[in-house]
């Protein structure tokens, strides 16, 4: 127990102890702060080139580039992908039941086989000829399985759009020409299906002018000129360039028309080609074009 009693009674002489130097401010010095321990530097920022971006995908990225193919009309034909055969075949019910859009792009597609069978005109250079038989041998591929007697049925659908009131038909009818070979047309003036063709291809024209058709009047006007269709009268001549001028919202001035027409041309003759071009003028674009 005297143990215990003197144990207690140091314990009691340590707190006051502490008691003391606390009021005195006599603590226990902090301990020295741990000097911080530097982070290691970051490693150097490495640039690198960023990745190539993708090419931009483009319409002939997939596939080289087509070869234009152009119809006995001059034309460009788009067969969208088909052989001739083929994109005839997908329009053949349609177009003899009475689509005459159908029975225009059949003569179209008809129309690019038989440019094939006409003969290459003479290049400039061995370059261009070259270019131009490859350009043709594509085509006989496409139009391997083109008969020869759809071939002559095209001028049928042909008719068909233009009587339909198809204005690109009309004209079409007289780029084509008469059947046979142009080379010899103007040896064959009597031969009936020239005469037959000319009828027709005049009249396809003037109503493909009254459609207010630049191009169809400026055919009629060299038409006449050339005395290729029909006698030749440069009257008329005048009075559809003046037409086909109109169309393109072109005012050809006297000036211009004397330079052109005045020396065959007397002075009432060109007063009533005046008059005349005018009169077809407000008949085949009362609107304007």
């Amino acid at each position: 127990m005297t143990s215990l009693r003197m144990l207690w009674s140091g314990l009691a002489a340590v707190a006051g102890i502490a008691v003391l130097l606390g009021a005195l401010g006599l603590r226990r010095p902090p301990a020295a702060p741990v000097p911080a321990v530097p982070a290691p530097p970051a490693p150097a920022r490495q640039w690198r080139a960023p990745p190539p971006a993708p090419a931009p995908t483009r319409a002939d990225a997939a596939a080289p580039a087509r070869i234009p193919l152009y119809g006995r009309n001059g034309r460009i034909v788009d067969l969208q992908g088909d052989d001739a055969a083929t994109y005839i075949a997908r329009r053949n019910a349609a177009a003899r039941t009475g689509d005459m859009r159908a029975a225009y792009e059949i003569y179209q597609a008809a129309s690019v086989c038989a440019a094939a069978a006409d003969p290459l005109p003479t290049f400039a250079t061995d370059a261009e000829r070259l270019q131009a038989e490859a350009a043709r041998r594509h085509v006989q591929t496409l139009c391997a399985g083109v008969s020869a007697v759809q071939l002559q049925e095209r001028m049928t659908f042909l008719a068909h759009a233009a009587d339909a009131g198809n204005r690109d038909a009309r004209i079409d009818f007289y780029m084509e020409g008469p059947p046979g070979p142009m080379s010899d047309l103007d040896a064959r003036t009597d031969d009936p299906q020239v005469q037959d063709w000319k009828r027709q291809a005049l009249v396809y024209l003037q109503q493909a002018g009254a459609q207010c058709d630049h191009f169809a009047l400026s055919l009629l006007a060299n038409a006449y000129d050339l005395g290729q269709l029909v006698p030749r009268d440069p009257r008329m001549t005048m009075a559809y360039a003046i037409a086909a001028a109109a169309a393109r919202h072109v005012a050809l001035t006297d000036a211009q028309l004397r330079a052109r027409f005045g020396d065959e041309l007397s002075g009432a003759d060109f007063a009533a080609a005046r008059r005349a071009g005018a009169v077809l003028a407000r008949q085949d674009c009362p609107a304007g074009p």
